[in-house]
């Protein structure tokens, strides 16, 4: 069940880059749908915290995981993007699950078997492959999806640190959301201006990435990770690149290279070995 949970959450992330080129074509700068989409997470979070009146203790753990982690994991990224490419950022995200195994291994004391050992590489090779396009190598921009890459598995071994320590999944995914928005939207403000984009096409979408791709996909994804542990749910989350591609090329008609289809059958075999554990 918890490998179902955490495959379905990372096939909703996969969604994320139709969302954001969608709100593009509407006008929203990459920064201002980002800004957007976390904002609408703090009515969700303050909602949640009133219903669920979780304690101080609950509300500072998630706070610093928004404001330290989530905020910058999400700029640096952005930042990579811009400076070196999509397909080189996330050629070096990519490789966040080997970090969060080998923390895993050192901080929460799971147990890294052989065959884990081999749907860790096959899935990282996997998500590679189907990531691979023109690469880029601005020295900044690598820096910063090396950072990016830190950044998330630092966020996901925290993460599971916090719900082994009786964390709820539903306040530490929409929470870290909503704190996020706090250094996203100061940069934004900083180097954009405080206007956030208002068109109801865009709200539309910023509405569903807020909602869906974050609030659901992070909530399925720590009730998942619960079960099966941080490095076991890194491998699994190998199927949001590939559900990206194969979503590109059914909404974009972006080609389907050897490399690609390559990539998505070590993402299958990785999961499927993964899951059957």
């Amino acid at each position: 069940m918890g490998s179902l949970l955490v495959i379905l959450a990372a096939c909703l992330w996969g969604t994320t880059g139709i969302g954001a080129k969608l709100s593009y074509g509407f006008g929203a700068t990459p920064e201002g749908i980002l800004s957007l989409r976390l904002a609408l997470m703090i009515p969700m979070y303050i909602a949640l915290s009133v219903l669920r009146r979780t304690n101080f203790g609950s509300h500072a753990v998630v706070a610093v995981l928004g404001v330290a982690v989530m905020g910058p994991f999400q700029l640096t990224y952005y930042y990579a993007i811009k400076y070196v490419g999509a397909s080189t950022a996330s050629l070096i995200l990519y490789t966040y699950p080997v970090l969060v195994a080998f923390l895993s291994r050192y901080f929460l004391g799971e147990a890294l078997t052989a065959r884990t050992y081999i749907a860790l590489a096959l899935s990282v090779v996997g998500a590679a492959l189907v990531s691979f396009g023109n690469l880029s190598y601005d020295p900044l921009g690598l820096a910063l999806a090396a950072a990016s890459s830190f950044l998330f598995a630092l966020y996901i071994v925290a993460s599971r640190t916090a719900l082994l320590r009786g964390a709820g999944p539903d306040v530490l995914a929409i929470g870290t959301a909503a704190w996020a928005s706090l250094p996203v939207y100061t940069f934004h403000s900083i180097t954009r201006g405080p206007n956030l984009p208002t068109s109801k096409e865009i709200l539309a979408i910023a509405a569903y990435l807020a909602v869906v791709v974050t609030a659901i996909a992070y909530f399925l994804y720590m009730v998942g990770m619960k079960f099966v542990g941080a490095s076991k749910a890194t491998i699994l989350s190998a199927t949001e690149p590939l559900t990206a591609t194969i979503l590109s090329y059914i909404i974009f008609s972006e080609p389907l290279t050897p490399l690609k289809i390559a990539g998505g059958a070590l993402i299958v075999t990785a999961v499927s070995a993964t899951a059957t554990t």
